[in-house]
C-alpha cells in the first residue's frame, strides 16, 4: 500500500520466510619378513590420505526452499525459519493475482495486534475513497490518526512478487535477524476488499541460525535506484536466475519492490501504470490487466534478492508498486 503522501503514513500501507569416516578392515594376511606391506607403500598411503580427505569434507549447503501456497484467500507457509538465505516458491492456486510479501514487526507485537488495530483502518480508508468521504490528500492524515505507532516500524525483507493465477514464481531473499514477521498479500478483490482483510496474513517465527544458507548465482542483474530501473534492453529466452539490487529508498518511506510482466498484444501501459497504485479505488483490484510472473517483493535498500523465471521471447515489462509511473522499464526477450 503504496503512494501515501507522508512518510509515515507510506510505512503502514505494507501491513498489511557425518562427517562420514570409513574403517580400515584391521585383519592382515601375515607377511612374510622384510617383505612390506603393500598397504604401507607410499603410493597407497597418498591414495589414502587423498579419500579420507575427501569423506571428511563437509557436504556443500544445500538451497533452503519454501513452498508457500496462495489460494482464494489464505497464505499456506512455513510457521517457523531460520535466518539466512532462502528461495520462497509461491504456487498461486486461487484466481486471482496474488503476491507474498514478508515483514519484521516491532518487537512484542503479533499477528493479533497487526488484525486489531492496524488491518481496520486500511478497510475504512478504502471506504472512504469508493464513497468519496476521502480524498487521496487525506489519506496520510487518516492513517496516522488511526493506526498505532509501533505499525510504522516494520523491516521488509522481500518475497515473491505479483504472479497471476495457476502460475508458480520462485524468488529468494535474505532474512536478516530473528523475531516475530507477518507474511500478506493485500491486492484487492473484485469488490475492493483488501486480501489481507479475507485472510491472507500469516505469521512466522524467526530464529537466529549460524548457517547462512545458499545465495544464488545469477545469470542477469538489474537494480531499482531513484533514477529509475537499471536493466539489459533483451534477454535471452530459458530459464533465467535475475538479481535485484535495491540501491535507493523512494522520497516516501516504504522501500521498492519490483514485477515481472508478459505485455499481450493488447496491454495497456497506463492502465497498468494506474493498478499498480493502491490508492486508487480499482488499483490493485481483481482482475490484473497484464499477466504478471513473479517478482522481488519490497526489501529495504543496499539489500538485494533474486528472481528465477522461464522466458519465452515476447515484450515484457518491469514495473514497481512504488512510483510506477516512473519506475517501469519495457524490454524483450529473444
Amino acid at each position: 500500500m503504496k503512494n501515501v503522501s507522508t512518510l509515515r503514513a507510506l510505512i503502514l500501507a505494507t501491513l498489511i520466510f557425518s562427517l562420514a569416516g570409513c574403517g580400515a578392515d584391521t585383519s592382515q594376511e601375515q607377511e612374510e619378513p622384510g617383505k612390506p606391506d603393500a598397504s604401507e607403500t607410499p603410493s597407497n598411503a597418498a591414495e589414502d590420505d587423498v579419500e579420507a580427505g575427501a569423506e571428511a569434507a563437509p557436504d556443500a549447503p544445500e538451497e533452503r526452499v519454501i513452498d508457500v501456497i496462495a489460494r482464494d484467500f489464505s497464505i499456506e507457509a512455513p510457521e517457523q525459519m531460520d535466518t539466512g538465505w532462502y528461495t520462497m516458491r509461491l504456487d498461486n492456486q486461487g484466481q486471482q493475482t496474488h503476491f507474498v510479501i514478508m515483514y519484521r514487526l516491532a518487537e512484542g507485537r503479533t499477528i493479533e495486534d497487526q488484525r486489531r488495530e492496524v488491518v481496520p483502518a486500511f478497510d475504512a480508508v478504502m471506504a472512504g475513497i469508493r464513497n468519496g468521504e476521502i480524498e487521496k490528500a487525506d489519506i496520510g492524515n487518516f492513517l496516522v490518526e488511526n493506526i498505532p505507532e509501533w505499525g510504522l516500524q516494520m523491516t521488509y525483507i522481500g518475497g515473491a512478487g505479483l504472479v497471476a493465477p495457476g502460475k508458480t514464481t520462485q524468488s529468494s531473499f535474505r532474512v536478516p535477524e530473528a523475531g516475530t514477521y507477518l507474511m500478506e498479500c493485500y491486492v484487492k478483490s473484485t469488490d475492493g476488499t483488501w486480501h489481507t482483510s479475507m485472510g491472507m496474513l500469516t505469521q512466522v517465527e524467526v530464529t537466529d541460525q549460524e548457517d547462512e544458507g545458499v545465495e544464488p548465482e545469477s545469470d542477469f542483474t538489474i537494480a531499482i535506484s531513484n533514477d529509475g530501473i537499471e536493466a539489459p534492453e533483451t534477454l535471452p529466452a530459458g530459464r533465467q536466475t535475475i538479481r535485484v539490487d535495491i540501491n535507493d529508498r523512494p522520497e516516501t518511506f516504504m522501500p521498492y519492490d519490483v514485477n515481472l510482466a508478459r505485455l499481450g498484444e493488447d496491454s495497456d501501459l497506463e492502465e497498468i501504470v494506474f493498478w499498480m497504485d493502491w490508492s486508487n479505488v480499482g488499483g490493485l483490484r481483481a482482475p490484473a490487466p497484464v499477466e504478471f510472473l513473479g517478482g522481488v517483493e519490497h526489501m529495504e535498500a543496499g539489500n538485494h534478492g533474486y528472481l528465477t523465471v522461464d522466458l519465452s521471447p515476447g515484450r515484457y515489462l518491469w514495473i514497481s508498486e512504488i512510483n510506477a509511473g516512473e519506475m517501469h522499464k519495457v524490454f524483450t526477450v529473444e
